[in-house]
């Protein structure tokens, strides 16, 4: 089980060190081609390796109240996090978050950007660091790896200390909801939905800056 548990991470691990150095060698401007590769790879290797099933999610999405009853939990709760995280930081303003910046300043960067904010990352995220890296074979082993897989979740978005208590905070809910309901398109689906609503703003204010 060990061996199996550590096997599966191999790869997704290799691919979030090479982009987090990655994101140190090169300029900031191309942080968002290193980003768009690295949910593009993990996207194609967790479906070649079978780890989702986009006929599982449409079936589990149509499946009911039940369902969508969790799902709108887990958006609430991610909502109140962002509303806390924003609040923690309007308390410290000057800290540094060294949060990844990703600037889609012309077409090709924005579809770059719709992808790897909106599309990709609920996929690619809900399988690394919950449906891999959460284990339940103990208490105490299911504490270890939901704060590991939250500290993994928040340094692919930030490299700072204060950053990474931030975006582990959003990953909290998540986290709770994968591990209260053990299904994985429970918060595949409420990440989606944050995403289209957060991110498409920027993708929609985006487009009518590069229109006019």
């Amino acid at each position: 089980m060990k061996t199996k548990y550590l096997k599966s991470l191999i790869f997704p691990l290799t691919i979030e060190m090479l982009f987090i150095l990655g994101c140190f060698l090169c300029s900031s401007k191309d942080h968002i081609f290193l980003n768009f590769l690295f949910y593009l790879i993990l996207a194609i290797y967790f479906s070649w390796n079978k780890d989702f099933s986009l006929k599982e999610w449409w079936k589990a999405v149509r499946s009911g109240g039940r369902f969508w009853k969790q799902v709108l939990l887990t958006i609430l709760f991610l909502s109140l996090a962002f509303v806390f995280t924003n609040f923690l930081e309007s308390l410290f303003p000057d800290l540094d978050k060294g949060m990844i910046h990703l600037r889609a300043d012309s077409w090709l960067k924005l579809v770059l950007y719709a992808a790897s904010t909106i599309l990709l990352p609920p996929i690619v995220e809900e399988i690394f660091y919950r449906k891999l890296l959460i284990s339940f074979k103990s208490k105490k082993i299911l504490i270890v790896t939901t704060v590991l897989s939250m500290f993994l979740f928040a340094l692919e978005h930030a490299f700072a200390i204060w950053g990474i208590f931030l975006c582990m905070i959003w990953a909290l809910p998540l986290s709770l909801s994968y591990i209260r309901t053990r299904n994985l398109y429970v918060p595949m689906t409420a990440h989606l939905i944050c995403n289209i609503i957060i991110n498409g703003l920027t993708v929609f204010e985006v487009c009518n800056f590069l229109l006019s």
